[in-house]
């Protein structure tokens, strides 16, 4: 379908500022791609030794200087801050089998205990010898569980030009140093249409209670050291790479301030 590599492109792209910390926007450019985006986190006083519960908004923007539209994406891997963290235990599981295909209704319906996050995107589907087509979607994330394996399940839905769904993985590993969870996802070929990625929107939260004790899926504390107020620090690096080759790389740097 038309829509599905955009829905490629979002899926991945999505991943990529679910963990930024701050409202201003951040700009990256690199062989005639631009990447324009911007993102916070709630709330932003954070206590000093102890993970607390957050919420994430967030927003982006792709283009391509030549106005041709972006190519397809191949791999996308964030590192995260090991500051912050992702808390899965006891939080039900969704499987891709069960919401491919579905519409969003659908898909939240058949996975809704699975929910992590949701936002929307737009995109100009391409026809070869036609103007572009604007198109529209929604975006569900869901807890899952791939090959034994962690993962985030991304849903993409859209009814312009027809209605379609994808579902692209992202499994969750560990990193070491100042990074201590990395999210990776391969984009295979066969999503490859017409098109590309103009906007997208992602808020992200969830509470869960797992045996009688509360849970957030998000979590983060402030590394700020002893005696100062607040920090600023190094809270996701992303890399994207593009089918051509090309590739953006990207470090978010964020400030919080220490909760008494």
């Amino acid at each position: 379908m038309a829509s599905s590599r955009l829905a490629a492109l979002l899926a991945a792209s999505l991943l990529v500022f679910t963990f930024a910390s701050a409202s201003h926007a951040e700009v990256v450019s690199k062989g005639g791609l631009l990447l324009n985006f911007s993102g916070g986190i709630s709330p932003t006083a954070l206590p000093r030794e102890r993970q607390a519960p957050i919420s994430v908004g967030l927003a982006g923007t792709v283009k391509a200087f030549s106005g041709e539209g972006t190519p397809p994406l191949r791999r996308l891997e964030i590192a995260i801050n090991r500051g912050g963290r992702l808390d899965t235990r006891g939080l039900p599981l969704c499987s891709r089998e069960a919401i491919q295909p579905s519409s969003t209704a659908q898909a939240r319906e058949i996975c809704g205990p699975a929910l992590v996050g949701e936002g929307s995107f737009d995109a100009d589907v391409l026809f070869p010898g036609q103007a572009a087509f604007p198109s529209h979607g929604h975006v569900l994330a869901f807890n899952a569980v791939v090959a034994g394996r962690p993962a985030i399940l991304a849903h993409v839905y859209g009814r312009r030009p027809a209605s379609t769904t994808r579902i692209i993985v992202f499994h969750i590993g560990h990193g070491s140093g100042t990074y201590g969870t990395v999210l990776t996802a391969s984009v295979p070929e066969s999503l490859d249409q017409w098109g590309h990625l103009t906007h997208f929107s992602l808020d992200l939260h969830r509470d869960f209670t797992y045996r009688g004790r509360r849970h957030s899926y998000l979590s983060a504390s402030c590394p700020a050291p002893s005696g100062f107020p607040g920090a600023t620090f190094p809270f996701a690096r992303a890399a994207i790479t593009f089918a051509d080759g090309r590739t953006l790389t990207s470090t978010l740097t964020r400030s919080c301030r220490v909760r008494r």
